[in-house]
């Protein structure tokens, strides 16, 4: 018996279209997928372990001695948190005679998209702490000068006069827009760059409180890292 064929020779030629379209765009998308991956930004930092990173902070800065605290403000946990701080240290410092310095250091080896270290500009308000005081400055440390952002938060009485800087790779950003900017042009050069925020704070007119009391003691913390911490982490 001879199998009679059902289609039409109109429809053969379409369905042979059909089926050279679903290859080529199965092609299409399997080079995309090609070209996206060779595309993936890689890291230019490999992680720092908690341990080390840990002991890699001076437990003295100068006059003041550090303990370790969960007193400080710090953005609140949300579902990429693991992620954004992969190394996060809070510390207070506390000297006789002294202001006591409150310091957070917030470290992760790659910053793109979701991952980028998160401004007091937004924790401190989110925490119910208004800032009310935000000026760009710049900081000097023997003669390398790198961008900072000096803020004062209203925390229901005392003012907390905030010093900070944000790094992503070799950038210093004062902005949120401008930290974006960076993270954007590290990925077009292929790379996705680590990136650091470094937060001391300080109560006004606590005992021993000066307006350089800040800037002393970031002076002194520097002086006291080692300079693989100062220069592949701080700076």
């Amino acid at each position: 018996m001879t199998r009679r064929n059902i289609f039409s020779p109109g429809e053969r030629a379409d369905s042979r279209m059909i089926d050279r379209r679903g290859a080529l765009i199965g092609l299409g998308l399997a080079a995309a997928a090609a070209i996206s991956s060779l595309n993936m930004p890689r890291a230019l930092a490999a992680p720092i372990p908690k341990e080390r990173f840990r002991k890699m902070i001076p437990g003295a800065a100068g006059r003041w001695r550090s303990r370790t605290s969960s007193e400080l403000v710090t953005a609140a946990p949300d579902r990429f948190s693991d992620n954004l701080y992969q190394n996060l240290e809070t510390r207070i410092y506390e000297g006789h005679g002294l202001p006591t310095m409150m310091v957070l250091l917030a470290y992760n080896n790659i910053q793109q998209n979701d991952v980028q270290v998160h401004r007091p500009e937004v924790c401190y308000p989110a925490a119910g702490f208004p800032i009310v005081f935000s000026k760009a400055v710049s900081l000097d440390f023997d003669g390398r000068r790198i961008a900072a952002r000096k803020l004062i938060a209203d925390r229901g009485g005392p003012k907390e006069e905030i010093l900070y800087w944000v790094r992503v790779g070799r950038d210093f950003p004062v902005g949120w827009a401008e930290q974006r900017i960076s993270m954007a042009l590290a990925n077009v050069r292929g790379v996705s760059p680590d990136g650091l925020l470094f937060r001391v704070s300080t109560i006004e007119g606590a005992s021993g409180y000066s307006p350089d009391a800040l800037e002393e003691f970031l002076q002194a913390f520097a002086r006291a890292c080692s300079s693989e911490f100062r220069n592949n982490v701080l700076f």
